[in-house]
């Protein structure tokens, strides 16, 4: 959890909303002051490699593209001070000269930080996303689960997990082959990502099993979404008959026990839903003492 924090924290978090802003407002201030101070003192001090640090700060948050239009803004604000620094050059052109090395080198520089942060993005969603659907893997769904349940003690906040299994999709394997039981699959996934909020985190935990988890939903909302994602789950599996989904859903008014527990409760609410007939949904309620209530 503490790897996936962390990864959230250099990807998303800091390159976002205010934070993004006082990033950009400290890189251009930084090469505002050196480019300034080496005017000031007519080019006796060579500070270039400070003048990389914004680059290469833009250029992780922001991609190639940011970094590359940095590079230009702290080449062209040492280069000026080059220029006006009177006698300091045997020749008039050198400034140019010495500015625009400074200037490839920034870019290389910005490329080079920039594909790394790619390679990065890649190993973490490699080790975080499931290949076929691309949904969230079990591992970055479990993470992500005991984190909003941490988070929902503190702030007193409900939520809610579903549990979905694919109805006959064997039997769909069996007589069609894999690759329609996999096209089966990313459907499946297409319809939940289209069905949710966007604070709602889906993820295939193996086979033909989903979850989700429905972060600071009230009882009704969990009623009237999971019947939404039932009804569009089934309408987008009609041309792979007989396949349809279960789906067990708990809402918990207090996040009261650990995730891996509140997991296992809408599997079981699932498994009911199975005994009971398939291709339907069963939503249960669990007030702040863990006590059973309405069933819907």
């Amino acid at each position: 959890m503490k790897t996936s924090k962390l990864s959230r924290w250099l990807f998303v978090d800091v390159w976002n909303g205010w934070r993004l802003w006082l990033a950009r407002s400290v890189c251009i201030g930084l090469i505002l002051l050196l480019g300034t101070f080496r005017f000031a003192t007519e080019a006796e001090f060579s500070l270039a490699s400070l003048a990389m640090l914004p680059v290469i700060v833009l250029a992780w948050g922001r991609g190639l593209r940011e970094g590359l239009l940095f590079a230009f803004f702290a080449a062209g604000m040492w280069t000026i001070g080059d220029i006006y620094a009177e006698g300091k050059f045997s020749l008039p052109w050198i400034p140019w000269v010495n500015g625009m090395t400074r200037w490839m080198t920034y870019s290389l520089s910005a490329y080079l930080v920039a594909q790394v942060r790619l390679q990065f993005e890649r190993e973490h969603e490699h080790a975080t996303r499931d290949a076929l659907t691309k949904l969230h893997n079990r591992r970055a769904f479990f993470e992500a689960g005991a984190s909003e349940v941490e988070r929902s003690k503190r702030h007193a906040h409900s939520l809610a997990i579903a549990f979905l299994d694919l109805d006959n999709f064997k039997q769909l394997n069996d007589t069609q082959g894999h690759d329609v039981g996999d096209l089966a699959l990313k459907v499946t996934a297409r319809s939940l990502n289209r069905s949710l909020r966007p604070c709602d985190i889906v993820a295939r935990l193996g086979g033909d099993e989903f979850a989700i988890l429905l972060p600071e939903i009230g009882h009704d909302e969990a009623v009237e979404l999971s019947q939404k994602i039932s009804e569009a789950v089934n309408q987008s599996l009609e041309k792979f008959s007989p396949v349809q989904v279960s789906v067990g859903v708990a809402w918990f008014e207090t996040a009261d026990r650990q995730f891996p527990a509140m997991l296992k409760v809408a599997d079981e609410l699932m498994y009911e839903v199975k005994e009971s007939g398939k291709a339907n949904m069963h939503v249960r309620r669990f007030d702040a003492h863990e006590r059973q209530e309405g069933d819907s």
